[in-house]
């Protein structure tokens, strides 16, 4: 998946659309305490309740497409109508941070290789660079 980043927006709304913000936010707040799953039926059903409508599809793919970033895993299980994937953060909110920091700051050392405040910032993802 690609990641564009849009500085005009704040939070994670400068990385998703406002449903994908919605999804990713309420299975993190879901497993705050132990793991739990989140089927794409319960997710979907999940965004019907928000200002945020999207069919079950656009749902599933961003879903799948976290799957495929690293950000959720899903572990399978059957039922009625066969195979049902249930999401879970492989990341949390903070890790998923460092991780879109890191890779923002190795795409800008790729483009900005005489930078010195780039090179900085790819050395010291973790630190507070912008506060300096």
């Amino acid at each position: 998946m690609e990641i564009k980043l849009d500085t005009t927006k704040e939070g994670l709304h400068t990385l998703f659309k406002p449903y994908q913000v919605r999804l990713l936010e309420y299975i993190w707040e879901l497993n705050e305490e132990e793991k739990d799953g989140v089927g794409s039926g319960r997710a979907y059903e999940y965004i019907q309740t928000t200002s945020d409508k999207k069919s079950r599809a656009s749902v599933i793919f961003f879903l799948n497409d976290m799957v495929d970033e690293g950000v959720l895993g899903f572990d399978d299980r059957t039922g009625k109508g066969g195979h049902h994937r249930l999401y879970y953060p492989k990341m949390s909110r903070s890790e998923f941070a460092e991780y879109v920091v890191k890779q923002v700051a190795e795409t800008l050392g790729r483009t900005f290789p005489d930078s010195s405040l780039v090179r900085r910032i790819a050395k010291e993802p973790k630190k507070s660079w912008w506060k300096r």
